[in-house]
């Protein structure tokens, strides 16, 4: 999936979830006030019936005051007011002098009691509760609501303390709050986690291997590969880097081998101009000094000058023909030609030109009406330079080339054997390397440029055929050529390679 797929959808999960987060913020929003409006009346509910309560039980309170007061610190009596009081979580607490009496589940150490402080004034319980007679005090974390009364007994006063525990009540605000707070940040960590992993998986670690690979670069180093299993468009982009490093790589290769190519070419042609150079050069100073004295010598001599004349002259041809199919600037006059014919032609004249009784040239063709699109003056030079070669290194008394052609599948092979002294296994691999010549010592007549079988090979690949070589030492070499068969009826045609 792209990285622009998953954004958009990451985009279009953040809008749901940033509008799911403003309905839940709206649906807390008018539920805390609802909350808050709840509690209040809640908690006003609460405190009317609590005084509700604390208005009877002062009624009783004070019947007990007027007709038996003892009974307002009687330890029993107060129990029985708990026991049958419902204070939500809170109770009566009697304050007497220094003594304290507390049978309620409210809280029973000094701390809390101190908290309890008595109203200033008369409280007229029929009057109901007035605001200076209420007090909310905190204890523990706890919040609670009182209400109190004090009555006298033997001249001592003798305080109620009606304590209601409201600690749920805001307990409940918070926890809605704290809950919403909560919300809040599942939320946000959805949002955020998902973009934090397509950012970190998708950009930032394939930039760094791209940043990596740019390092390797401009310290000059192409031997790395990058790597990587995103398909997105960072990935591609990696992928196309190494693609680029790769080329950029075989080019310097390339590069490089040119130059080597180039100075051997120097070399080579050096050395293949020097040595006629230097032939006709001694021959000439022969005549010049008189050494060819005789007429014998004098056209011995002419002959040696003309010869090598004749192979400087192949060599800059053949040096002109190899630079313009390197270059890819030699014109080729493609057309559709059968192939029977066209190969008996060649091999006629051939065979007219070298067999004789030890000699045999021996032309096998299995096909009739085949065609091939080729360039019938290149490719006459490129079978013409073969058996030629064929020829130059036959070392047998009875010297045979045969010559076959036939189809397989939808090329077209030609194939050129002889039962010459064939090639060692190491020079298969550079013989149609240019100015590379078989080990002269084993046949110093042959002579040559060097340059036919590269010729060849160039000629045959611009045909978009193979060419490929087997030998045996001392057995003979096969030279074999395979084109594509012509199917079609095309017009001749010039194409520049």
């Amino acid at each position: 999936m792209s990285i622009r797929v998953k954004l958009i959808i990451t985009f279009a999960i953040l809008v749901l979830i940033s509008a799911s987060v403003i309905l839940i913020s709206g649906i807390a929003i008018v539920s805390g006030a609802i909350g808050t409006v709840a509690e209040s009346v809640l908690a006003e509910t609460n405190i009317e019936v609590v005084v509700t309560d604390v208005i009877d039980l002062v009624t009783d309170l004070k019947q007990a005051n007027d007709y038996n007061p003892e009974k307002l610190i009687d330890s029993d009596y107060i129990r029985e007011i708990n026991s049958e009081s419902n204070f939500y979580n809170g109770g009566v607490i009697v304050k007497y002098g220094d003594t304290v009496i507390n049978h309620s589940e409210l809280p029973a150490d000094n701390a809390f009691y101190s908290s309890l402080v008595p109203t200033e004034g008369v409280f007229d319980p029929k009057d109901g509760p007035e605001k200076d007679h209420e007090q909310m005090i905190s204890h523990n974390d706890a919040k609670y609501f009182y209400i109190d009364y004090t009555f006298a007994f033997e001249k001592e006063p003798v305080t109620y303390f009606f304590v209601f525990d409201v600690s749920q009540i805001s307990s409940a605000g918070d926890a809605s709050g704290k809950y919403f707070l909560r919300v809040i940040m599942f939320v946000l960590l959805l949002i955020i986690l998902p973009l934090l992993v397509i950012i970190t998986n998708d950009i930032i670690k394939p930039l760094q291997e791209l940043e990596k690979g740019v390092n390797h670069i401009k310290e000059g180093n192409l031997d790395f590969k990058l790597e990587t299993k995103k398909k997105n468009e960072v990935g591609r982009v990696v992928k196309y880097f190494d693609v680029m490093r790769e080329e950029l790589r075989q080019s310097i290769n390339k590069q490089i081998k040119f130059e080597e190519n180039r100075k051997e070419l120097i070399s080579s042609i050096s050395h293949d101009l020097k040595t006629p150079i230097t032939s006709i050069k001694g021959h000439i100073e022969g005549i010049k000094d008189g050494v060819a004295n005789t007429p014998e010598k004098l056209e011995k001599y002419i002959d040696v000058i003309y010869n090598k004349t004749e192979d400087m002259d192949q060599l800059i041809d053949d040096l002109f023909l190899f630079s313009k199919l390197d270059l890819n600037k030699l014109p080729f006059v493609m057309k559709r030609v059968p192939v029977k014919p066209f190969m008996e032609e060649i091999v006629d004249v051939m065979r007219f030109e070298w067999e004789d009784d030890h000699k045999k040239m021996v032309l096998n063709m299995t096909i009739n009406d085949v065609f091939v699109l080729i360039d019938p003056q290149q490719m006459k030079r490129v079978l013409v330079n073969i058996i030629q070669n064929s020829i130059k290194y036959m070392d047998k008394e009875e010297q045979q080339i045969q010559i076959t052609v036939s189809q397989i599948n939808d090329k077209l092979q030609l194939v050129i054997a002889d039962n010459g002294q064939g090639m060692k296994k190491e020079e298969l691999n550079y013989i149609f390397d240019r100015f590379y010549r078989v080990d002269e010592s084993r046949n110093p007549e042959t002579g040559g440029t060097g340059l036919g079988l590269a010729i060849s090979k160039q000629i045959i690949e611009q045909h978009h055929g193979s060419i490929h070589v087997t030998s045996d030492f001392g057995q003979g070499t096969k030279m074999v050529i395979e084109l594509d068969i012509e199917e079609e009826v095309l017009n001749d045609k010039n194409i520049d390679c």
